[in-house]
């Protein structure tokens, strides 16, 4: 690429491209002077497109290739890229890289918008020409202010990304020629049916700033996204560790609120022997399990408590005790006498074996043969 000392314009091109945000372009963006941050600055670039036929092979020198001019334009903050593709000269994007800040001062908008050395050919904006309410310098001042960026007056409804309000424009269009622009579908139409124009279409363009953030930020993405994997593992590891964490809480907490349950080793027993008693709860709580006939059955027996026998324990860590409840020998002699009074007591006697433990209870019915 070959760096243009004018901003002339050359014939039409016969192709249309995009410029590439890479190589010179992309320096030329990052070597704009700070003092043209807040007002375009334009950069022009000659480049060689392919051209039927001519390869290095037969054109060593490249004088056979097509010519396009490109343009680095930076504004308000922005930096964007554009290609020579609409074939309009003149009435561009102001280059302010020749109006620095001290000389230009004393000039009015009108001068600044007007100096022969600022005028390029690059077209950010679509265009309507050949209307002179469009043409008119006050128009194209009226939405720009005392430092006009563009030499022209848009004809479309979007921002061109170079920090430019739509909203500005619409209103002197719609002013100056009663178009509302922000209603237009067919901008083309609406220039040379409505107006009796020629519509131009924006030079193509591509943001450099884009390309160039992307770039400079990928090696900080893929550090994120590196983090952002080993936050998510260790979120999902932590999430995995709280459920496993409240899944042996709530066994906890069942283990020790389990009701008590009472197991028999044998329904039917006789009183010498006893019966071995299986009471499940809550771990480490105490026990009283016991052996009673009714108050009934006990005064046809002579006995003065009818509770036959009794056993205490306590539940061990895994929540269960084993007890054995066996009466008395003088119980076990009075179970085997037989009545003083004429009552008649069967010879199987139903009892009921019931467990206490914490302030729960449990409770199961047995036989005693006599």
């Amino acid at each position: 690429m070959v760096m243009r000392a004018t901003h002339q314009k050359g014939p039409t091109l016969k192709r249309t491209t995009c410029i590439r945000t890479a190589g010179a372009l992309a320096a030329l963006a990052l070597a704009l002077p700070a003092s043209a941050a807040a007002v375009p600055s334009v950069t022009t670039v000659d480049a060689k497109l392919d051209a039927g036929g001519v390869t290095f092979l037969t054109d060593p020198t490249g004088a056979g290739l097509t010519t396009q001019v490109r343009y680095v334009v930076s504004a308000d903050g922005y930096a964007a890229g554009f290609a020579e593709t609409n074939g309009v000269a003149g009435g561009g994007v102001i280059d302010y890289s020749v109006l620095p800040a001290a000389y230009r001062a004393p000039a009015t908008a009108e001068e600044k918008r007007t100096y022969p050395a600022a005028q390029t050919d690059v077209q950010a904006h679509a265009t309507c020409s050949g209307v002179a309410a469009l043409a008119d310098g006050a128009n194209i001042l009226a939405w720009q202010g005392r430092e006009p960026a563009y030499n022209y007056v848009p004809w479309q409804k979007t921002s061109a990304g170079l920090g430019d309000d739509p909203a500005k424009w619409i209103a002197v269009v719609r002013s100056a020629t009663g178009v509302d622009l922000s209603a237009t579908t067919d901008f083309r139409r609406a220039c040379e049916t409505g107006l009796g124009g020629t519509y131009h279409a924006a030079d193509s363009a591509s943001s450099i700033a884009d390309v160039l953030i992307a770039n400079a930020l990928a090696p900080l993405q893929r550090q994120v996204a590196t983090l952002t994997r080993a936050r998510d593992a260790s979120d999902r590891a932590a999430a995995t560790a709280r459920a496993a964490q409240r899944a042996a809480e709530a066994a906890y907490q069942a283990l020790f609120t389990k009701p008590i349950e009472l197991t028999l080793a044998a329904k039917r027993f006789a009183p010498a022997t006893g019966v071995a008693v299986m009471v499940t709860g809550s771990p480490t709580d105490p026990v009283d399990v016991t052996l009673e006939l009714t108050r009934k059955q006990a005064r046809k027996l002579g006995l003065a408590d009818p509770v036959l026998a009794e056993a205490t324990g306590e539940l061990d860590d895994n929540g269960a005790v084993l007890l054995t409840l066996k009466p008395d020998r003088d119980v076990v002699r009075r179970l085997a006498r037989r009545p003083r009074s004429r009552a008649r007591v069967a010879r199987a006697l139903s009892v009921t074996v019931e467990a206490v433990s914490g302030g729960n209870e449990d409770s199961a019915q047995a036989i005693i043969v006599r």
